[in-house]
């Protein structure tokens, strides 16, 4: 039974994600128009993607505090909104051609990799691009990444009662694209840290027949 619900508005990245069939069983999609608490009783982590309905998540804030406060992780990638979450996300320029122009250079220059998402990962596994950076974050959070700038990219806080994991990549969307080819590192490690489950299969392949292919018409 699937232990993570990813939060879902419509966006084919997401659904891609969540139904390749090496993720297909950890993960279960929930639209957020249905986000309630018989909706996630059962869960034990949520995951926030990139290109959410921050506007409903606004409408839905206590649904996922609560959850919060149950001792459940919920993990927010990309952009986020200050209505909704207690911090302040600023949009930036994404630089999707560092590793052509200076590949020694990142948008993330410091990774705490001590945290279970980041163990084991080289550098351009921890980072690809970024959208925006967090200007303020919770007094007691914990710093995970950080620019050159010193402008935070990825933070966690335990003071809602569970555990609280945001950041400005985009693992969930990007690894739907298939444009970049090593995020399945990520991925994997930050399923196995929401679910307790690591994905067996070694890439994420999509399944055609999810979007009607071979079917007869």
């Amino acid at each position: 039974m699937a232990k993570i619900g990813l939060l879902f508005n419509g966006v084919w990245s997401h659904y891609a994600m969540a139904t390749a069939p090496k993720y297909r069983d950890l993960y279960r999609l929930l639209y957020v128009h249905d986000l309630d608490a018989a909706a996630v009783r059962d869960l034990e982590a949520l995951a926030i993607p990139f290109q959410s309905n921050q506007a409903v998540l606004t409408e839905k804030r206590d649904i996922i505090y609560d959850f919060l406060r149950a001792g459940k992780k919920v993990f927010v990638e990309g952009d986020s909104s200050t209505a909704w979450l207690d911090a302040r996300w600023e949009d930036r320029p994404v630089n999707n051609y560092w590793w052509v122009t200076d590949p020694t250079k990142p948008p993330v220059s410091d990774t705490n990799y001590d945290h279970p998402v980041y163990q084991g990962l080289t550098p351009r596994q921890a980072c690809w691009h970024t959208h925006g950076v967090y200007t303020r974050v919770p007094e007691s959070a914990e710093i995970i990444q950080t620019n050159a700038e010193g402008d935070v990219i990825t933070w966690q806080t335990h003071q809602y009662g569970g555990t609280l994991l945001a950041t400005t990549l985009d693992p969930i969307v990007e690894h739907g694209v298939q444009q970049i080819t090593h995020l399945d590192n990520y991925v994997d490690r930050l399923t196995e840290w929401l679910g307790g489950e690591r994905p067996v299969a070694d890439r994420m392949t999509i399944n055609a027949a999810a979007y009607g292919e071979g079917a007869r018409v």
